[in-house]
């Protein structure tokens, strides 16, 4: 028995006419009846009456007709499914945050892939650049939003997004917290508190250079792991230290005040990571959506408040 046969008999027993039966598909009328004989023989049994005036189920050909119809339905459920996956279009993609932009243009592109992909599950965990490089290469994540430079070499791509402003963080009674803006130059001297170079070598340099010099390398009073516990130090008094402007909004802390550099203001950029062998659909359907998206133009909230920050 085969899906085709089933399509022919089930439309003409809709029909219950074979002239306009194979009108339907596209077929001619005596290979359609030849098509019906040889499927009745198969089977063993007449499906239809045939007179002059046209044709009639049998008893036989009653009771498959909604069988008929029930395993065409899923036939075709199945294709569709399957295209959908091949495609893209369904499925489901792992994708890894960077801690240090958990909002703002991220959550604007995962929200409009969820728009355009319904039925593609996002999978979402978080991390650090360092970190999913070497997951992007141990294919535990699809893609990833990361801090450039990243190790592209020969196996991984990155797509740059935007440029995000970096903010001073320095504790509320501290010299510098009245300042309405800072400039570079301020933060030379000044005991800092940062964070360890592997989790995320290029945006480690990238902020450094910015800010003191390129090449230049500050002694750091302490390191601290994650932003969350950076700012509890400069709010301990233990130094100042600088973040991205998106994160600020989203860590605002009591007795730790967030300063806009000058013009020009130093920034970092943010963008996504993938693996090039990576053939998930998903993933393709990703790019093209953030390679569409229009990205690049970002708020400038002000954050020179007492742990708070707003737009200008």
């Amino acid at each position: 028995m085969e899906l085709r046969q089933l399509r022919y008999f089930v439309t003409v027993a809709e029909e219950l006419h074979y002239g306009r039966a194979a009108r339907r598909l596209h077929i001619a009328q005596p290979g359609l009846s030849q098509q019906i004989k040889i499927f009745e023989r198969q089977l063993g049994v007449p499906l239809f009456h045939r007179n002059r005036r046209g044709v009639s189920l049998t008893d036989a050909g009653q009771v498959l007709l909604p069988e008929a119809k029930d395993l065409l339905a899923r036939a075709d459920a199945i294709t569709s499914l399957v295209r959908r996956h091949g495609s893209g279009q369904q499925g489901e993609l792992l994708v890894s945050l960077t801690r240090s932009a958990p909002n703002g243009i991220v959550t604007e592109l995962l929200d409009a892939f969820r728009a355009d992909h319904p039925l593609v599950e996002l999978k979402v965990t978080s991390g650090f650049t360092g970190l999913h490089e070497q997951q992007l290469r141990d294919r535990v994540i699809d893609v990833a939003f990361v801090r450039p430079p990243v190790d592209e070499g020969a196996d991984l791509g990155c797509l740059h997004l935007a440029e995000e402003p970096m903010v001073l963080a320095v504790p509320s009674g501290h010299v510098l917290a009245r300042r309405r803006r800072v400039r570079t130059a301020d933060v030379a001297g000044q005991p800092l508190v940062w964070w360890p170079r592997e989790h995320g070598p290029g945006m480690w340099d990238r902020m450094l250079d910015e800010v003191f010099g390129v090449g230049v390398r500050p002694p750091v009073a302490r390191w601290e792991p994650e932003e969350e516990r950076m700012l509890h130090a400069v709010q301990a008094g233990h130094g100042v230290t600088m973040i991205t402007q998106g994160r600020a909004e989203s860590l605002r802390r009591r007795g730790v005040v967030f300063k806009r550099f000058v013009d020009p203001q130093p920034t970092v950029p943010i963008g996504i990571a993938w693996h090039l062998g990576n053939t998930n659909p998903a993933l393709a359907r990703f790019l093209d959506c953030a390679r569409a998206a229009s990205l690049d133009a970002m708020p400038a909230p002000q954050a020179d408040q007492d742990g708070s920050a707003r737009s200008v």
